[in-house]
């Protein structure tokens, strides 16, 4: 039984893991689309913005410290 709840929790952990690096990843890809928008009208603000908040998602990404909320 112990065994069995051992895997259980490695398991949630996983999945944990696998559900936090797919939403960096899709944000990541919706910042670089909003980078793009930012260029093609000329907003200075919003390219900025956008871009300190990819820059900051790209460290944790490379880092590998992915924690709950990055993104939001």
């Amino acid at each position: 039984m112990r065994i069995l709840l051992l895997y259980a929790l490695a398991l949630d952990k996983y999945i944990e893991v696998v559900w936090e690096a797919a939403v960096l990843k899709y944000r990541i890809e919706q910042l670089q689309q909003l980078i793009d928008q930012a260029l093609d009208n000329w907003d200075a603000e919003a390219f900025y913005q956008y871009s300190a908040e990819l820059a900051g998602l790209k460290a944790v990404q490379g880092h590998g410290q992915v924690k709950a909320g990055a993104g939001t």
